[in-house]
């Protein structure tokens, strides 16, 4: 992704560190800047002009702000104060700054004179970002092609591969916890500070889902609530740029989110807002396009649809600049980025993202009475591939694997079963896999989502499981947004959330959620694994395996072709999947590109 790269520990040679960061200017809109050089390391980034960064010098510090902060104007003053802070090791007063701050952040502090770094991120983790330590030297950086390289260069010999890390991915479609598929690099937890002499991580804010403080409020005073706070998140980001473009589904989540920018836009100075529609060459898509254009057209908004394809340039591309971290079934959506960008360069993308995660029910779906049988439901209802065939392909102990869920339980700070399983899909599904999907457009544009602004996430969850069940909740917020698009079909049921039909519907999805297995024969039924999809995917797992060097080192070849071929039922996105692992952990590299693009040092050697 663009943004930060901090090298820790001067071992390494600049130029060396200036043609890896070269590697990741993945358009001819790319440079990477030096912004300090210290005895201590070297602070850089890259990306494009529009790509939001910030630097504050101090007497004795160097501040970067890679991202926005929507609530604070003055964010040079904030940044001040944050790096006083760290400096005095005041982590209480960094810690409810940052469970507060409405913002997707990256904030690095250097002392120049004595080369400590600092990291501190959002308390969502909205910016994915990786770090390694390798004998004295701590790489801390937003692309995980740079954290594989430079490692390689310090370890001398390419980065192996985290087999427990590979199997999470493999089982529910991301790894858990700080994990990635990498030996050795870890993910940036969310609302952490970092300190890189010591590679020390300290939690500054941790979520807890295992009380309803709301549940006194009727339905009607929580989505009234839930309504103000939506709109002053939408004001927040709407300002930011001068175009937002939101990127319309036939769901629920975008709708919100173009109702509440539309309820300020005749507030914001010289904004424009627009929508656009990803729609697929093979036409899967076209009912979502109608229901978009519809929505669109309601509110007066300006309405564009875009075809989008899984080309082999943008599969290559997506497999560089996200090292596996994105399947190669969502080129799609950098094709739609790539697209946007060149008609709308600076704009801002709004997206529905968290919607799905702060207004659904997320409590076990059926009753759980123990720890085991929470794991078992967390498998049971997340898995892409079961365990035991995991073990086939690539050799991990099964019951490791499952194991590796019930630790991540262990790991979290609610009293409850019912908490916990909340807070899986938000702290691993949410943070692990959905913002590395929404991160994917910032190679392009800059996006956002209002559904995360922090007080507006406690608010929704505070509310309890029942005025969530059966959509209750979100019917009502909607239909206070904007009662015209409560009405419109929602895509996924083919009729209003706010008809009798969609009850009925939803309460027959919601009998059949609870059994996933009669689920999974149900959708066989219905499911074709012809089409586009079906065919592209089989394809291209067959040639990942033919491509791979080291294939036989972390897969069995012979169970990747029969899933591949075989007539089991493995859907287009479980073979999407395998093959973008097959073929990230390819330890090949493409070629650095020329270092001429590297822009001068702001701060010099120190």
């Amino acid at each position: 992704m663009p943004g930060t790269t901090i090298v820790g520990g001067n071992v390494l040679d600049q130029g060396i560190v200036d043609r890896v960061l070269d590697s990741v200017c993945f358009t001819d809109s790319y440079s990477h800047e030096t912004v300090v050089r210290t005895a201590g390391g070297t602070l850089a980034y890259s990306g494009y002009d529009s790509y939001p960064t910030e630097v504050v010098e101090t007497d004795e510090r160097t501040i970067l702000l890679e991202g926005r902060l929507y609530d604070r104007r003055d964010t040079e003053a904030a940044l001040r104060t944050v790096a006083t802070w760290i400096d005095g090791g005041n982590t209480d007063r960094l810690a409810e700054w940052v469970a507060r701050r409405d913002g997707d952040f990256l904030i690095t502090v250097i002392d120049r004179s004595s080369g400590n770094m600092w990291v501190v991120n959002d308390a969502f983790g909205r910016l994915p970002t990786y770090r390694v330590a390798i004998g004295d030297a701590t790489i801390v950086t937003r692309e995980l092609k740079v954290a594989r390289r430079l490692a390689a260069v310090l370890e001398g010999r390419p980065v192996g591969v985290d087999r427990l890390g590979l199997g999470q991915m493999l089982l529910v479609g991301y790894p858990l916890g700080t994990r990635t598929p990498f030996d050795g690099v870890r993910q940036l937890p969310p609302g952490s500070l970092l300190e890189g002499a010591r590679d020390d991580v300290t939690s500054l804010h941790e979520f807890r889902f295992d009380s309803y403080e709301n549940g006194d409020r009727g339905v009607v005073d929580n989505a009234r609530t839930l309504k103000d706070q939506f709109v002053e998140a939408c004001r927040r980001r709407a300002g930011t740029t001068e175009t937002s473009i939101v990127s319309l589904s036939g769901g629920l989540d975008s709708r919100a989110a173009i109702a509440g920018y539309d309820a300020v836009r005749d507030g914001v100075t010289g904004g424009t807002l627009l929508a656009a529609t990803s729609v697929r060459e093979d036409g899967s898509n076209v009912d979502e396009a109608n229901v978009a254009r519809e929505v669109a057209r309601a509110l007066g908004i300006p309405w564009s649809s875009y075809f989008v394809d899984r080309t082999e340039r943008h599969r290559e591309t997506l497999l560089e600049m996200t090292q596996g971290m994105n399947t190669v079934g969502m080129a799609l959506g950098l094709d739609f980025a790539e697209q946007l960008a060149a008609d709308y360069p600076g704009a801002t993308l709004v997206t529905g993202d968290g919607g799905d995660k702060i207004f659904p029910d997320l409590t076990p779906p059926t009753a759980v009475d123990s720890r085991s049988d929470l794991v078992e439901t967390l498998v049971r209802s997340n898995q892409q591939f079961a365990p035991d065939e995991i073990e086939d392909v690539i050799g991990l102990d099964a019951d490791r694997l499952v194991d590796s869920v019930a630790e991540r339980i262990d790991a979290y700070p609610e009293r409850t079963l019912e908490g916990a399983h909340v807070h899986f899909l938000i702290r691993e599904r949410g943070i692990n896999m959905l913002n590395h999907g929404e991160d994917r457009t910032r190679h392009h544009l800059w996006t956002t989502t209002p559904f995360y602004a922090p007080e507006l996430f406690a608010t929704a969850m505070a509310c309890p499981p029942e005025q969530k069940a059966g959509i209750e909740l979100y019917r009502e917020f909607l239909s206070l947004l904007s009662r015209e698009l409560a009405e419109i079909e929602y895509v996924d049921f083919g009729v209003p959330i706010t008809s009798a039909e969609y009850r009925v519907k939803k309460f027959a999805y919601g009998w059949l959620g609870a059994r996933p297995r009669l689920k999974e024969r149900v959708l066989s039924l219905v499911r074709t694994q012809g089409g586009e999809a079906g065919i592209h995917s089989r394809q291209l797992l067959a040639e990942a395996v033919d491509d791979a060097d080291g294939i036989g080192r972390h897969f069995s070849a012979a169970e990747i072709q029969r899933i591949a071929w075989d007539g089991s039922g493995h859907r287009p996105h479980q073979r999407y999947q395998l093959a973008t692992l097959v073929t990230a952990l390819d330890p090949i590299e493409p070629p650095a590109r020329q270092s001429a693009r590297s822009r001068p040092v702001l701060q010099g050697q120190h």
